[in-house]
């Protein structure tokens, strides 16, 4: 089986913008599509996770425009960076996915979904929340601001380690074994983005923080496919009460979160995150959420 460690990158001209993505687990059934965190890229999946979400079904990363090995620029909008990602699926022929967006991944997901309804199955949020709503909670500068400018890679490393893992030991341990993992794939690799151009990056989450008629929470009623919530007891990005928010506000929606961990939860239990990903997406249907719920729960 082809994996994170392994899988060729691949270029594809989707709407005149040249997109770098892989392809990896099995060759047949829905692929699950990845959307990535603020300043990463396809590189930055934990393999721990990747490689066992692809022995159940076929897994599509991608490095959206502007991004790691892909051409074009930045959009400014999630909306935008919504829609290289259906560009990407229709160049590609795919008439339907499940998709699965991490961080500021997710809120560029909840786009994709609004924008192509047709094409998502189903739809994973993890560590993320919708857009600004009265309730939203923001993250602490002080934990952001220091994942926004770091410059080397052992700035960056430094950063994400405090910000997606929690401050003790068993944190720490986590990060050091994710980071490891994630860096076991040693050829054609892309660094982390830079601070410039990750500003743009910055624009689009900003802009998704600003009421719009345009935005999730003004259509988050639209969103009727079934969605898994799930993040960390301890998001210190993006504090956990939004996914549990953004839970209760989708129509159609059940929420998991993974004890003794933080933003970075899905490479911390990544064996058991699959596991639960796995029990969503091989339900019959989005009525049987309870008991995939509940079966996540007790696994």
């Amino acid at each position: 089986m082809t994996t994170q460690q392994t899988a060729e990158t691949k270029y594809i001209n989707a709407n005149g913008v040249k997109l770098a993505y892989r392809r990896l687990g099995l060759q047949s059934g829905i692929p699950l599509v990845m959307m990535m965190h603020f300043r990463g890229n396809m590189d930055f999946w934990d393999p721990a996770l990747i490689n066992e979400l692809a022995k159940t079904r076929p897994v599509i990363l991608l490095d959206n425009a502007g991004i790691g090995k892909s051409g074009g620029e930045i959009p400014t909008t999630f909306q935008g960076w919504a829609s290289h990602v259906i560009d990407l699926v229709d160049a590609l022929n795919i008439h339907q996915i499940d998709l699965l967006g991490f961080s500021m991944g997710g809120g560029a997901a909840q786009h994709v979904a609004l924008r192509a309804p047709h094409l998502i199955r189903k739809l994973i949020l993890a560590g993320t929340r919708t857009s600004k709503t009265p309730n939203t909670l923001r993250g602490p500068r002080e934990i952001f601001l220091p994942l926004a400018n770091s410059v080397t890679e052992e700035e960056f490393e430094t950063a994400w380690s405090r910000s997606f893992f929690n401050h003790d030991s068993s944190g720490r341990a986590a990060a050091k074994a994710s980071w490891d993992r994630i860096f076991s794939r040693s050829h054609d690799r892309a660094p982390h983005l830079s601070p410039e151009v990750s500003k743009r990056q910055i624009e689009a989450y900003d802009k998704f923080l600003s009421p719009h008629s345009d935005n999730p929470y003004e259509r988050i009623k639209e969103l009727d496919m079934a969605v898994f919530v799930a993040n960390g007891d301890n998001d210190l990005l993006i504090p956990t009460v939004n996914s549990f928010e953004v839970s209760q506000l989708l129509p159609n929606a059940h929420l998991h979160v993974y004890l003794n961990s933080g933003h970075g939860f899905l490479f911390q239990h990544a064996e058991l995150f699959a596991k639960h990903v796995t029990l969503f997406l091989d339900g019959n249907d989005a009525g049987d959420r309870r008991e995939v719920a509940l079966k996540a729960n007790l696994a």
